[in-house]
């Protein structure tokens, strides 16, 4: 998918290398209060039924306080679990399983790199796709949830899991914070950084993916099969409208991802329509391939103000 230089070239400058922030503290604020609206509203999709540690009963088996079942014994089980009468009674070892009661929790990944620099409309990528980290993030702790999370760029930065509201704000800050600027090598790829995401989360964690995915391949899907395994799992694909359809604008330079200028006149229908296709093609097979792995999927263009409206955010009954 094309970039259109001539018109964000400002825009993209400013976010790897000077010194603007994604979103400013006055918006953090603001996304901030209507995280606390969207959280009290009843009409929204129910994700867990209680807030704290111990109200919520995992579907997950584990060691936990609450009887589930026994199996048999597997080398590397402890002891102390064993389950002494129908180990007995069938003569092979037996060990209990419990149902584990666990603090909701949510980890999100934001997309900062190259690709999510872009933007013809209101904002860039990066900046929509922080505003919806900030918006989960805040509705998370207010409900007394957990927040982990990474800033995808040249160095990840990992933020482990808290239900401190102070770590919320902090993880919030640095995905609205000046981008760094673009390395001289190749980013991480997607595909290396979900195997990391499912060893640091605990099993149920409500993992929230925050990007234009535009190196989803055959390498992402095995990972993601694994998340689902263990996550309810939301992806959220930002986009901007050029990348959706061109503008009837005259000639203009297009740079592809792959550094590559092209030199293209827009006034033509004819080529406005191809491009339209061509990118509804790729984009729907994303979001099919996305859907059809189990994913919960939300397009959002970064002209929409209010992404609450149509991404679920967490919450719990009666907040």
């Amino acid at each position: 998918m094309s970039d259109i230089s001539d018109i964000t070239s400002k825009r993209r400058r400013h976010a790897t290398t000077g010194n603007n922030q994604l979103l400013t503290e006055t918006e953090l604020q603001a996304l901030y209060q209507r995280a606390r609206s969207a959280a009290a509203d009843s009409s929204l999709q129910n994700l867990l039924e209680q807030r704290q540690a111990g109200d919520v009963a995992s579907r997950y088996r584990g060691a936990g306080l609450d009887y589930a079942e026994s199996r048999p014994y597997q080398p590397g089980d402890e002891p102390r679990f064993m389950h002494w009468s129908i180990t007995a009674r069938t003569g092979k070892p037996h060990v209990k399983q419990f149902r584990e009661e666990r603090r909701p929790a949510v980890f999100i990944l934001l997309d900062r790199r190259k690709a999510m620099r872009f933007g013809t409309r209101v904002r860039l990528k990066a900046a929509q796709a922080a505003r919806v980290a900030a918006l989960v993030a805040f509705a998370a702790t207010q409900q007394g949830w957990a927040v982990s999370g990474v800033v995808l760029e040249a160095h990840p930065h990992w933020f482990p899991a808290s239900a401190d509201t102070h770590a919320a704000w902090e993880f919030v800050r640095q995905c609205a914070g000046t981008c760094p600027s673009l390395p001289p090598t190749a980013e991480p790829a997607l595909a290396s950084i979900l195997p990391l995401i499912n060893a640091q989360s605990v099993r149920g964690t409500h993992v929230y993916l925050l990007s234009d995915f535009a190196d989803l391949d055959a390498a992402c899907e095995a990972h993601i099969l694994q998340l689902l395994n263990h996550h309810p799992l939301f992806t959220v694909q930002v986009l901007d409208t050029a990348e959706c359809e061109l503008p009837a604008t005259g000639r203009l330079n297009l740079q592809g991802l792959d550094g590559v200028t092209h030199h293209v006149n827009l006034a033509d229908p004819v080529l406005r329509e191809q491009f339209r296709q061509q990118a509804a093609a790729l984009h729907d097979g994303q979001a099919q391939r996305l859907r059809g792995w189990g994913c919960h999927y939300t397009q959002l263009l970064t002209e929409v103000d209010a992404p609450e409206l149509t991404i679920p955010l967490p919450h719990g009954i009666g907040t």
